[in-house]
Protein backbone atom coordinates (compact mmCIF):
# COMPACT_ATOMS: atom_id res chain seq x y z
CA UNK A 1 0.00 0.00 0.00
CA UNK A 2 2.87 2.36 0.94
CA UNK A 3 4.53 1.66 -2.44
CA UNK A 4 1.32 2.51 -4.26
CA UNK A 5 1.02 5.81 -2.37
CA UNK A 6 4.67 6.67 -3.08
CA UNK A 7 4.24 5.85 -6.78
CA UNK A 8 1.05 7.94 -6.94
CA UNK A 9 2.86 10.90 -5.35
CA UNK A 10 5.70 10.55 -7.86
CA UNK A 11 3.26 10.48 -10.79
CA UNK A 12 1.42 13.55 -9.42
CA UNK A 13 4.69 15.48 -8.95
CA UNK A 14 5.87 14.55 -12.42
CA UNK A 15 2.53 15.58 -13.93
CA UNK A 16 2.53 18.91 -12.10
CA UNK A 17 6.13 19.49 -13.17
CA UNK A 18 5.30 18.77 -16.77
CA UNK A 19 2.24 21.02 -16.61
CA UNK A 20 4.30 23.90 -15.14
CA UNK A 21 6.95 23.45 -17.83
CA UNK A 22 4.30 23.47 -20.54
CA UNK A 23 2.80 26.64 -19.06
CA UNK A 24 6.24 28.26 -18.95
CA UNK A 25 6.99 27.40 -22.57
CA UNK A 26 3.57 28.70 -23.62
CA UNK A 27 4.20 32.02 -21.88
CA UNK A 28 7.65 32.21 -23.46
CA UNK A 29 6.03 31.93 -26.90
CA UNK A 30 3.53 34.62 -25.92
CA UNK A 31 6.36 36.84 -24.68
CA UNK A 32 8.39 36.51 -27.88
CA UNK A 33 5.36 37.08 -30.09
CA UNK A 34 4.37 40.16 -28.07
CA UNK A 35 7.87 41.62 -28.38
CA UNK A 36 7.83 41.02 -32.13
CA UNK A 37 4.65 43.10 -32.37
CA UNK A 38 5.84 45.61 -29.75
CA UNK A 39 2.93 44.71 -27.48
CA UNK A 40 4.74 45.53 -24.27
CA UNK A 41 1.74 45.07 -21.99
CA UNK A 42 1.24 41.48 -23.12
CA UNK A 43 4.98 40.87 -22.88
CA UNK A 44 4.93 42.21 -19.32
CA UNK A 45 2.04 39.92 -18.33
CA UNK A 46 3.81 36.90 -19.79
CA UNK A 47 6.98 37.75 -17.88
CA UNK A 48 5.13 37.95 -14.56
CA UNK A 49 3.64 34.50 -15.15
CA UNK A 50 7.05 33.08 -16.08
CA UNK A 51 8.61 34.64 -12.96
CA UNK A 52 5.88 33.03 -10.84
CA UNK A 53 6.57 29.67 -12.46
CA UNK A 54 10.36 29.95 -12.25
CA UNK A 55 11.32 32.55 -9.61
CA UNK A 56 14.92 31.33 -9.71
CA UNK A 57 15.34 32.74 -13.22
CA UNK A 58 17.02 36.10 -12.59
CA UNK A 59 17.12 36.85 -16.32
CA UNK A 60 13.33 37.10 -16.33
CA UNK A 61 13.44 40.00 -13.87
CA UNK A 62 16.12 41.65 -16.03
CA UNK A 63 13.81 41.36 -19.02
CA UNK A 64 10.92 42.82 -17.02
CA UNK A 65 13.00 45.91 -16.20
CA UNK A 66 13.99 46.34 -19.85
CA UNK A 67 10.41 45.96 -21.08
CA UNK A 68 9.21 48.60 -18.63
CA UNK A 69 12.05 50.88 -19.69
CA UNK A 70 11.34 50.36 -23.39
CA UNK A 71 7.74 51.41 -22.78
CA UNK A 72 8.89 54.50 -20.84
CA UNK A 73 7.18 53.18 -17.72
CA UNK A 74 9.88 54.72 -15.57
CA UNK A 75 8.36 54.18 -12.09
CA UNK A 76 8.19 50.43 -12.73
CA UNK A 77 11.60 50.32 -14.44
CA UNK A 78 13.14 52.13 -11.48
CA UNK A 79 11.52 49.86 -8.88
CA UNK A 80 12.37 46.60 -10.67
CA UNK A 81 15.87 47.89 -11.36
CA UNK A 82 16.40 48.72 -7.69
CA UNK A 83 15.34 45.18 -6.73
CA UNK A 84 17.96 43.78 -9.12
CA UNK A 85 20.67 46.09 -7.76
CA UNK A 86 19.81 45.06 -4.20
CA UNK A 87 20.91 41.54 -5.12
CA UNK A 88 23.77 42.52 -7.43
CA UNK A 89 25.11 46.09 -7.03
CA UNK A 90 27.72 45.47 -9.77
CA UNK A 91 25.12 45.62 -12.57
CA UNK A 92 26.16 48.83 -14.36
CA UNK A 93 23.60 48.33 -17.14
CA UNK A 94 20.78 48.22 -14.60
CA UNK A 95 22.23 51.14 -12.63
CA UNK A 96 22.24 53.27 -15.78
CA UNK A 97 18.63 52.29 -16.48
CA UNK A 98 17.69 53.29 -12.95
CA UNK A 99 19.58 56.60 -13.27
CA UNK A 100 17.75 57.48 -16.49
CA UNK A 101 14.41 56.46 -14.99
CA UNK A 102 14.96 58.62 -11.90
CA UNK A 103 15.99 61.57 -14.05
CA UNK A 104 12.84 61.17 -16.14
CA UNK A 105 10.78 61.12 -12.93
CA UNK A 106 12.37 64.34 -11.67
CA UNK A 107 14.37 62.54 -8.98
CA UNK A 108 17.40 64.62 -9.88
CA UNK A 109 19.51 64.26 -6.74
CA UNK A 110 19.02 60.50 -6.71
CA UNK A 111 19.80 60.26 -10.42
CA UNK A 112 22.93 62.38 -9.96
CA UNK A 113 24.18 60.01 -7.26
CA UNK A 114 23.72 57.06 -9.60
CA UNK A 115 25.53 58.78 -12.48
CA UNK A 116 28.38 59.68 -10.13
CA UNK A 117 28.75 55.99 -9.27
CA UNK A 118 28.72 55.09 -12.96
CA UNK A 119 31.34 57.73 -13.76
CA UNK A 120 33.54 56.62 -10.86
CA UNK A 121 33.45 53.08 -12.24
CA UNK A 122 34.65 53.75 -15.80
CA UNK A 123 35.24 57.51 -16.29
CA UNK A 124 32.97 57.64 -19.35
CA UNK A 125 32.66 61.19 -20.69
CA UNK A 126 29.02 60.43 -21.46
CA UNK A 127 28.26 59.88 -17.76
CA UNK A 128 30.11 63.09 -16.93
CA UNK A 129 27.92 64.94 -19.43
CA UNK A 130 24.81 63.57 -17.72
CA UNK A 131 26.24 64.69 -14.38
CA UNK A 132 26.80 68.21 -15.75
CA UNK A 133 23.27 68.34 -17.17
CA UNK A 134 21.72 67.40 -13.83
CA UNK A 135 23.98 69.81 -11.95
CA UNK A 136 22.65 72.54 -14.24
CA UNK A 137 19.05 71.49 -13.57
CA UNK A 138 19.78 71.62 -9.83
CA UNK A 139 21.26 75.13 -10.34
CA UNK A 140 24.67 74.00 -9.08
CA UNK A 141 26.35 76.19 -11.66
CA UNK A 142 29.85 76.11 -10.16
CA UNK A 143 29.90 72.30 -10.04
CA UNK A 144 28.36 72.19 -13.50
CA UNK A 145 31.07 74.39 -15.03
CA UNK A 146 33.78 72.25 -13.40
CA UNK A 147 32.27 69.13 -14.96
CA UNK A 148 31.87 70.87 -18.33
CA UNK A 149 35.53 71.95 -18.35
CA UNK A 150 36.54 68.31 -17.84
CA UNK A 151 34.31 67.28 -20.75
CA UNK A 152 35.64 70.00 -23.06
CA UNK A 153 39.22 68.96 -22.29
CA UNK A 154 38.49 65.28 -22.92
CA UNK A 155 39.35 64.13 -26.50
CA UNK A 156 36.41 61.70 -26.41
CA UNK A 157 33.99 64.65 -26.27
CA UNK A 158 34.99 65.55 -29.84
CA UNK A 159 34.15 62.03 -31.01
CA UNK A 160 30.80 61.37 -29.36
CA UNK A 161 27.41 62.89 -30.16
CA UNK A 162 24.45 63.66 -27.92
CA UNK A 163 20.86 64.41 -28.87
CA UNK A 164 19.65 67.87 -27.91
CA UNK A 165 15.90 68.35 -27.59
CA UNK A 166 14.57 71.45 -29.34
CA UNK A 167 11.12 72.88 -29.97
CA UNK A 168 11.17 71.37 -33.44
CA UNK A 169 12.34 67.92 -32.33
CA UNK A 170 15.94 66.98 -31.62
CA UNK A 171 19.39 67.49 -33.07
CA UNK A 172 22.47 65.31 -32.79
CA UNK A 173 25.57 67.37 -32.03
CA UNK A 174 29.15 66.75 -30.96
CA UNK A 175 29.33 66.48 -27.17
CA UNK A 176 32.06 69.11 -26.96
CA UNK A 177 29.78 71.63 -28.66
CA UNK A 178 26.90 70.65 -26.36
CA UNK A 179 29.13 71.14 -23.32
CA UNK A 180 30.23 74.58 -24.52
CA UNK A 181 26.59 75.51 -25.05
CA UNK A 182 25.65 74.51 -21.49
CA UNK A 183 28.68 76.38 -20.18
CA UNK A 184 27.44 79.45 -22.03
CA UNK A 185 23.99 79.08 -20.46
CA UNK A 186 25.56 78.80 -17.00
CA UNK A 187 27.38 82.06 -17.72
CA UNK A 188 24.07 83.69 -18.68
CA UNK A 189 22.53 82.51 -15.41
CA UNK A 190 25.42 84.18 -13.58
CA UNK A 191 25.04 87.40 -15.64
CA UNK A 192 28.39 86.83 -17.34
CA UNK A 193 27.16 87.87 -20.76
CA UNK A 194 30.48 88.17 -22.59
CA UNK A 195 31.65 84.80 -21.26
CA UNK A 196 28.36 83.31 -22.41
CA UNK A 197 28.79 84.77 -25.88
CA UNK A 198 32.34 83.43 -26.09
CA UNK A 199 31.18 79.91 -25.22
CA UNK A 200 28.32 79.97 -27.72
CA UNK A 201 30.77 81.09 -30.41
CA UNK A 202 33.12 78.22 -29.49
CA UNK A 203 30.20 75.78 -29.63
CA UNK A 204 29.36 77.00 -33.14
CA UNK A 205 32.99 76.63 -34.20
CA UNK A 206 32.75 72.94 -33.31
CA UNK A 207 29.21 72.50 -34.70
CA UNK A 208 28.25 75.36 -37.08
CA UNK A 209 24.69 74.04 -37.56
CA UNK A 210 23.97 73.75 -33.81
CA UNK A 211 20.55 75.43 -33.73
CA UNK A 212 20.23 75.85 -29.96
CA UNK A 213 23.69 77.38 -29.61
CA UNK A 214 22.91 79.76 -32.46
CA UNK A 215 19.70 80.88 -30.74
CA UNK A 216 21.53 81.29 -27.45
CA UNK A 217 24.21 83.34 -29.19
CA UNK A 218 21.56 85.75 -30.45
CA UNK A 219 20.17 86.01 -26.93
CA UNK A 220 23.60 86.62 -25.39
CA UNK A 221 24.29 89.30 -27.99
CA UNK A 222 21.08 91.10 -27.00
CA UNK A 223 22.01 90.84 -23.34
CA UNK A 224 25.51 92.19 -23.99
CA UNK A 225 24.12 95.15 -25.95
CA UNK A 226 21.51 95.83 -23.28
CA UNK A 227 24.17 95.61 -20.59
CA UNK A 228 26.16 98.32 -22.33
CA UNK A 229 23.01 100.42 -22.47
CA UNK A 230 22.35 99.50 -18.80
CA UNK A 231 19.00 98.01 -19.79
CA UNK A 232 18.79 94.25 -19.95
CA UNK A 233 15.80 92.81 -21.85
CA UNK A 234 13.77 90.14 -20.12
CA UNK A 235 13.93 86.67 -21.63
CA UNK A 236 13.90 83.07 -20.61
CA UNK A 237 17.08 81.04 -20.97
CA UNK A 238 16.31 77.76 -22.71
CA UNK A 239 17.15 74.76 -20.61
CA UNK A 240 19.30 72.18 -22.41
CA UNK A 241 17.70 68.76 -22.49
CA UNK A 242 19.42 65.61 -23.60
CA UNK A 243 17.94 62.25 -24.62
CA UNK A 244 18.77 58.91 -22.63
CA UNK A 245 21.59 56.74 -23.80
CA UNK A 246 20.70 53.69 -22.17
CA UNK A 247 19.49 51.78 -25.08
CA UNK A 248 15.83 50.97 -24.91
CA UNK A 249 16.19 47.35 -25.70
CA UNK A 250 14.67 44.21 -24.41
CA UNK A 251 16.44 41.06 -23.34
CA UNK A 252 14.89 37.76 -24.34
CA UNK A 253 15.17 35.29 -21.46
CA UNK A 254 16.48 31.89 -22.23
Amino acid sequence: MRKIITLSAFILTFTLGATAQDAFETQMRVYKAALKNYDLQTATNALYIMIALKPERADLTDSLAYVYFAGERYPQAYLVGESILAKDPSRKDILEMVAVSKQSLGMLKESLADYEMLYAADKSVYFLYQIATIQYQLKRYGECVTSLDQIIANPDAAKQNVNIQTQGGSQSVVMKAAALNVKGICALELNQNQAALDNFNKALEVAPDFALANGNKEMATKYAKAEKAETKPTSTTPVPKTSTTAPKTTTTPR
